[in-house]
């Protein structure tokens, strides 16, 4: 395939982007944080306290005395000088020049030791005198560039914190920390397939790696790939079953049991809800016998003779296939196989599903004079994408297991340097079984696998999590593959607003109310009395005696009006409101279901455990998001 001849949409500068750097799966959308204060904004610097030495005073006191020093060793001296003179004095006569000279040496040691401690009292304090204020000085110098840089510290941490704000990375690179052997791929759509095989297989072929992708979708979803990295240059090889059976070379380079157990295996996983274990070995029995009876090259054209010798129905006047010598050695086989029931079955239904692709392989144009085998579709620099399609379903998806069992042969027997990956696209129907026995063995031979899943189903879910994996979700949008995965994804703790309560009132009274009234009363009352009153005293100077009588009358007359209203008006007003907030402590979904059904169609969730624990990312693999701006080539660090 050559890249000048396709057209691919996408920029030069796209592609060119794309095809670069390390691995990456996708990208992470991370806002920048906002400009932060500086932490040094409420520690102002403090002047540092400089302390004289301990024994500053006393050294000072030395040094003022040293002169008294100087003299007192001066006196000393001379008195050595005498007493020197004078023991010997005996001496003299005999030896005068040794009194003389001893006199001198006790002269001039004297001084020298004198002045010889003058000043190394006085340097002393003067050299502690000018460390001292050299380091007092050095201080306050300290503390005014200290305050300066402080504030200078300060303004250039808010330059660059605004800086960093307009200028930081909105997408990292996405990069599997665990490096995982394989990644499971779940959900999704066509488009997301594409986009997520051009992503991560532009950065695989540009590190040097081998890519083989087996695409059962039916849908080519990695078109897209081969086009671009045949537009890059790129050593690029795109096949279609049937079309290219010939070229591809599924049975060449297989010796006789393998050959039987790739197309037994691929029986077995198309009727395996049907089929009993054993016909497996009933079935690779009689491919391995017809296989051993005939020559190079076998094909399935070949396979279907040998078969319809074996249900003694094959017409060596008119059907040319097979040489005279493989049609010997296959009825010499007969008698040996046996004519029951089970086996006449398996050997219709063996040819049934092998004639489809004889049939094809004998519709094939004309491809290269001999095949070199499986194994050269697989480039050890490059892509090779084999994509499935045909008429009917059950003969797509019995080719579609005859191929997935042949890369399962090849990895067996393939020589690999650690740098390839195996990527199967819709690998829903292949089975379980299957899955796992491809997994181990590309675990075992160093080859990395990608499987693309469409929907998280039946046996299927026990993928997800096994060790040495990561896993993928995009869009699912069944509701019961939903929240299947987001249960994988797991559980959380958090507060949330439980109940929000607001209550408000008014109240509002108006009330009017008038009384008139008045009374009007008059009183009279009258009154009549009379008495009378006699008296007698008598005294001894002589009596005396006297009487009287007394009355009276009295009327009295009261009148009174009266007359009262009022007008009373009343009004009141009331108003009262109550807001009410109660958080609650809850266990929920990290990502809701319905999350994972409303994803856009190249949106992913990411999961896996790596060395810092599990790790869970929301990431795009849309290949544009390389054009926008501020597009990191970096992962994030976590």
């Amino acid at each position: 395939m050559q890249g000048q001849d396709v057209v691919v949409a996408g920029t030069n500068e796209m592609w060119q982007r794309l095809f670069s750097g390390q691995e990456r799966w996708g990208w992470e959308f991370t806002a920048p944080a906002l400009p932060a204060i500086s932490p040094e904004a409420a520690h102002e610097p403090v002047a540092e306290q400089v302390y004289a030495p301990h024994d500053y005073l006393l050294q000072q006191k030395r040094s003022k005395k040293a002169w008294l020093a100087l003299i007192g060793w001066l006196v000393v001296t001379f008195f050595a000088v005498a007493l020197t003179g004078s023991v010997l004095k005996p001496t003299e006569a005999a030896m005068p020049a040794l009194v003389q000279w001893a006199t001198w040496i006790v002269l001039i040691a004297g001084v020298v030791l004198a002045f010889f401690t003058f000043f190394r009292t006085r340097r002393r304090f003067s050299v502690m005198k000018r460390r001292y204020d050299a380091e007092y000085n050095g201080a306050v110098q300290g503390y005014n560039d200290a305050y300066a840089a402080w504030r200078a510290r300060i303004e250039e941490h808010n330059r660059r914190e605004a800086e960093r704000f307009l200028t930081a990375m909105l997408w990292h690179p996405l990069r599997l920390t665990s490096r995982p052997s394989r990644i499971d791929v779940f959900g999704g759509t066509e488009d997301g397939w594409a986009s997520l095989l051009t992503t991560i297989g532009a950065a695989q072929l540009a590190s040097g790696s081998s890519m083989l992708l087996l695409d059962f979708t039916d849908m080519f979803v990695g078109e897209n790939l081969t086009h671009a990295a045949a537009r890059q240059g790129y050593e690029v090889h795109a096949h279609e079953a049937p079309r290219d059976l010939t070229r591809l070379g599924l049975l060449a380079g297989l010796d006789p049991a393998e050959l039987a157990e790739v197309l037994a295996e691929s029986m077995h996983n198309l009727n395996r809800s049907a089929m009993a274990a054993d016909l497996r070995g009933l079935h690779i029995d009689l491919l391995t016998a017809i296989a051993e009876r005939l020559s190079e090259p076998i094909t399935f054209t070949k396979l279907v003779a040998g078969l319809q010798v074996l249900r003694r129905v094959y017409d060596a006047g008119s059907d040319e296939t097979l040489a005279a010598d493989e049609l010997r050695k296959l009825n010499s086989y007969v008698d040996t196989v046996g004519n029951t029931d089970q086996v006449r079955n398996e050997l219709q239904s063996l040819e049934g599903e092998l004639r489809s692709l004889a049939r094809a392989e004998q519709d094939a144009d004309a491809a290269p004079a001999v095949s070199t085998g499986f194994g050269a579709v697989w480039p050890v620099r490059g892509l090779a994408m084999i994509a499935t399609k045909a008429r009917t379903g059950r003969h797509r998806r019995f080719l579609d297991h005859v191929v997935f069992h042949r890369a399962l042969q090849e990895l067996h027997s393939r020589q690999v340097t650690g740098r390839e990956t195996l990527v199967v696209a819709g690998a829903d129907q292949i089975g379980l079984e299957a899955l796992e026995a491809m997994a181990r063995q590309a675990r075992r031979s160093g080859v990395r696998l990608i499987f693309l899943i469409q929907h998280l189903r039946d046996d299927l879910r026990k993928l997800l999590g096994a060790g040495g994996t990561a896993t993928l979700l995009m869009q699912l949008g069944n509701g019961e593959e939903a929240a299947a995965a987001a249960e994988f994804i797991g559980r959380g703790h958090k507060f949330v607003m439980s109940q929000l309560t607001e209550q408000i009132g008014k109240t509002l009274t108006e009330g009017t109310s008038q009384t008139d009234g008045g009374s009007e009363g008059v009183t009279t009352s009258r009154g009549h009395s009379s008495g009378g009153s006699s008296s007698s005293s008598w005294s001894p100077n002589g009596g005396n005696s006297s009487s009287g009588s007394s009355w009276s009358t009295t009327s009295s007359r009261a009148e009174t009006r009266e007359s009262n209203w009022s007008d009373t008006r009343s009004r009141s007003e009331a108003k009262s409101q109550t807001v009410g907030r109660t958080d609650a402590r809850v266990y929920e979904f990290a990502v809701e279901p319905t999350t994972l059904q409303g994803l856009a169609p190249t949106a992913f969730v990411m999961v896996e455990t790596g060395p810092t624990g599990r790790r869970v990312v929301l990431g795009d693999c849309n290949p544009g998001i390389v054009l926008l701006d501020r597009v990191a080539l970096d992962a994030r660090v976590s």
